[in-house]
């Protein structure tokens, strides 16, 4: 027996008749069966998951090791009748060849989820069984039927990889079978015994050949091959968050599915790495340090306790976090708090051009009053949410959770004594485990700097970390500036030295007193942020002279200080009282700069960092919002 002519091309489309010496199958019947077709041949194969048809390697001669299809090929999965209205048609994406055997797995481009795939049977064919074949071949009297022909087959031989069908009444599978399902039925259950690969082809239109059979590559023991291979894993980083997803097993199957991490490869299947166990195809890992890869693999198990082998290994590594990112798609966005007696918060949504939405109220009561409002991923969800320190006497600090379209919570109290009178508040993730925490400076005579790390639901104990830090009016910030994934502090004397000390976190501590980064960058009134500007995983320092001239200069990161002293990557932005910020916009990893006009305009302009300058002179991403006294975030400024 061989291959040779098994896939076979349409020639014409006529009444059928049956597999030769077979019948037509009954409308609806056997709606897991597949036509193959492409441009110069056609097979028949099986649904056996969602996303997936198995067929055989000769459907693909140019692909016999998988990949990308040589030539597009269409898949029509549960229309009996190929003239019929029913079922889907889908286009092959990529194939899977097993080694061992002439069987391989076709990946649609769409899962078809309102037909049953064919079940995968466990059980070993043995001689004298009766399975059944069905394919969209040749018969005996039709070139190209219209109809799904069926027979049974009694299993004449077996081995450790293959079958010998013999047909009743003279059937063997035709040109057109190739890839074929091979099953075995019971009470109206189906289970996969195999797929069609080779045949004498008895019996079928203008075969002259005498000796009669089918052989078919046996599926009984590529269950679990099956089930690990069409899973498909993928991830993908957003934020301090990283979300697996895959394709899903056959819903009889009633899987659930285990998702094991680590950051190292291979992965570690076992608990300590089981990060959680779902029957949905998709999984997020929340509180992902910035800048970290981590590894994943998926094991389905299926509701008779059966585990597939795990998955390929796939990766991802969590990009530096967005401070802004409201909605979590890796894009800053804007924010306006209206304070006073209203406490408004509105977001408007970068789309990577320009900021969307006017008036878009995410909060009805947040930040009232003279408070303080700041933004983080407070929970690690990948999504910044937005803080407000009431300062004063009580030192109240409330938190409201963003799900993307609003910020949720009102009077949530995650801190009742952090940030009194006139300290100074800020936000980065100090211990760098993926959850936003909080900082005081307290200026000053004593200059301490305390600190208290969310868990995801609260502020823990405010703790020192630095005792002599930030003294007097001295102007603190917060970056991660030698790239390690835990946020560290900078101050700005400014006046006429404008030195800028540094120093770092180590997860428990700011260490380093007077460690001087750079000796000549944000004089007087000049205003200081901090971004990543060139993109490189650590955090650079831009200056704002603003004024007429309205100059942006950098000085960039290399991990131990602040490079460059009169680097001008914008001649004319954030001018006179204009309200300067710092975010990735567009969400290329590179950090930008924006300007808020305020006053009864209310216009927003944004400059896109290119890696060595600001590109884009009064380009404006939104002109109806951040009014007169109104508090924007981002914003370079703290307390405004």
């Amino acid at each position: 027996m061989t291959l040779t002519g098994l896939a076979s091309g349409i020639l014409t489309a006529s009444p059928a008749e049956a597999i030769s010496s077979g019948t037509g199958a009954v409308d609806g019947a056997y709606a897991f069966a597949a036509k193959l077709s492409n441009e110069t041949a056609a097979c028949t194969g099986a649904l056996v998951a969602p996303q997936w048809i198995i067929t055989s390697t000769g459907c693909f001669p140019q692909n016999p090791q998988g990949g990308t299809p040589a030539k597009p090929t269409t898949v029509t999965v549960g229309r009996t009748k190929l003239s019929g209205t029913g079922g889907h048609v889908a286009t092959v994406t990529s194939l899977i060849a097993r080694a061992d055997r002439s069987t391989m797995l076709a990946r649609l481009d769409t899962p078809i989820t309102d037909v049953t795939p064919v079940s995968l049977g466990t059980t070993a064919s043995t001689t004298g069984d009766v399975l059944r074949v069905a394919g969209y071949g040749r018969t005996t009297s039709t070139w190209a039927p219209d109809q799904l022909q069926t027979s049974p087959f009694t299993v004449a031989s077996t081995s450790s990889t293959k079958l010998v069908l013999t047909g009743d009444q003279g059937a063997d599978a035709c040109k057109g079978d190739a890839g074929g399902p091979v099953f075995r039925e019971n009470a109206g259950h189906t289970d996969l015994a195999g797929v069609v690969t080779t045949t004498w082809g008895h019996g079928c239109l203008v075969s002259t050949e005498t000796r009669q059979g089918t052989t078919a590559d046996r599926t009984d023991d590529l269950v679990d091959w099956i089930r690990q291979q069409v899973l498909v894993p993928s991830a993908k980083a957003v934020g301090h968050s990283v979300t697996v997803s895959w394709s899903a097993l056959a819903a009889q199957d009633n899987a659930s599915y285990r998702v094991y991490s680590s950051t190292t490869t291979p992965v570690p299947i076992d608990a300590a790495h089981l990060v959680n166990t779902t029957q949905a195809t998709t999984l997020t890992q929340t509180s992902v340090p910035a800048k970290q890869t981590r590894y994943y693999q998926v094991v389905a198990v299926t509701a008779d306790g059966r585990s597939a082998p795990p998955t390929d290994v796939v990766s991802a590594s969590t990009p530096l976090a967005i401070p802004v990112d409201f909605t979590g798609d890796g894009k800053g966005d804007i924010a306006t708090f209206t304070r006073g007696t209203a406490g408004d918060v509105y977001v408007a949504n970068s789309d990577g051009t320009k900021f969307t939405g006017n008036s878009v109220l995410w909060h009805d009561r947040f930040s009232i009053g003279t408070e303080i409002p700041l933004s983080g991923d407070f929970d690690g969800d990948g999504k910044a949410d937005v803080a407000t320190f009431a300062r004063g006497t009580s030192g109240d600090v409330y938190v409201a959770l963003s799900d993307g379209t609003k910020f949720n919570g009102n009077g949530v109290l995650w801190h009742d004594n952090f940030g009194i009178n006139d300290e100074i508040p800020a936000v980065g993730d100090f211990n760098g485990d993926g959850k936003d925490d909080i900082a005081i400076f307290k200026r000053g005579s004593t200059a301490d700097v305390l600190v208290a790390l969310s868990d995801g639901t609260k502020f823990g104990t405010a703790t020192l970390w630095h005792d002599h830090f930030g003294i007097n009016d001295e102007l603190p910030y917060v970056g991660d500036f030698n790239g390690d994934g835990k946020d560290d502090i900078a101050v700005f004397t400014r006046g006429t030295t404008a030195d800028v000390y540094v120093a770092t976190s180590d997860g428990t501590k700011f260490v380093g007193d007077g460690v001087k980064w750079h000796d000549n960058f944000a004089f007087n009134s000049e205003i200081p942020a901090v971004g990543d500007f060139n993109g490189d995983g650590k955090d650079d320092l831009v200056v704002f002279t603003r004024g007429s001239a309205a100059d942006a200069f950098v000085a960039i990161s290399d991990g131990t200080k602040f490079v460059g002293t009169s680097a001008k990557w914008h001649d004319h932005f954030a001018a006179n009282d204009e309200i300067p910020a710092v975010g990735d916009f567009n969400g290329d990893g590179k950090d930008d700069i924006a300007t808020f006009t305020r006053g009864t305009a209310g216009d927003v302009y944004v400059a896109t960092s290119d890696g060595t300058k600001f590109v884009g002179d009064s380009i404006k991403w939104h002109d109806n919002f951040v009014f007169n006294s109104e508090v924007p975030a981002p914003r370079a400024i703290t307390i405004l």
